[in-house]
């Protein structure tokens, strides 16, 4: 996948190469994506962290752990945001990110300082926690509330940026430039009968229980950041 990438770039500065060559181009890379395409599908079923992972009451994952999950089972991190800006529509028709469309259970709050595309598996795991927390919140006699996620994909660039406004920010890398991280508030919570947001902690103890099972599950890693008012997800499997 990676590599599927840098001849996404590739291609994006090749305007000056001929017709034929082009075309020769074309088919190689072709091949290439196919050969990509399955080599992710049959290797990357799962981060190798997946056995070594232990049941946790604290949402304490390292930020290495978060990074090495990240880089097995996402993209290779873009510098700048011009070089994602110049292949988005070949990594969207190669469906190696997804646009991270509102969904049912689940909104995407304006980012300043990310992209709202992420792994098709990291998509998934939103679907997948916000089903849940709806569950959990009918258990318990709630209203349904919608979650909402306030981060996605990083640039190098974008990620530098934040620093600056973000004492939060990590310093170090940080996963979400690989695609499979995102943030979802447990501050603001999106009420789908009125479309307000509230602010409840109850709706924090049943989000924060929902995460626990399925970091229990093997199926996410989890930070908790207290600073930004979110929960930092990275995709397992």
């Amino acid at each position: 996948m990676r590599q599927l990438i840098g001849v996404l770039l590739l291609f994006s500065f090749c305007a000056c190469t001929s017709s034929e060559e082009k075309e020769v181009m074309q088919v190689e890379e072709l091949s290439m994506q196919q050969e990509q395409t399955i080599d992710f599908e049959r290797n990357k079923k799962h981060s190798s962290l997946y056995g070594k992972l232990k049941r946790s009451r604290y949402l304490r994952d390292p930020n290495k752990m978060h990074i090495r999950a990240g880089k097995e089972l996402g993209i290779e991190p873009f510098r700048k945001n011009a070089d994602f800006l110049a292949v988005r529509d070949s990594i969207l028709s190669n469906e190696i990110l997804l646009y991270l469309e509102d969904g049912e259970f689940y909104r995407k709050k304006k980012m300043s300082h990310s992209y709202p595309y992420l792994t098709k598996e990291a998509i998934d795991l939103i679907k997948e926690l916000s089903e849940r927390f709806q569950k959990n919140l009918e258990k318990k006699g709630q209203e349904n509330y919608s979650l909402l996620i306030t981060s996605a994909l990083r640039t190098e660039e974008s990620q530098k940026k934040l620093r600056r406004s973000n004492r939060n920010a990590t310093k170090d890398t940080t996963s979400h430039l690989f695609g499979a991280s995102f943030d979802v508030s447990y501050w603001d919570f999106y009420r789908n009968s009125n479309g307000e947001i509230y602010r409840y902690k109850n709706l924090q103890k049943i989000l924060t229980n929902t995460i626990k099972e399925l970091r229990n599950e093997k199926k996410c890693l989890v930070i908790k950041e207290t600073g930004h008012y979110c929960f930092h997800i990275t995709v397992m499997q």
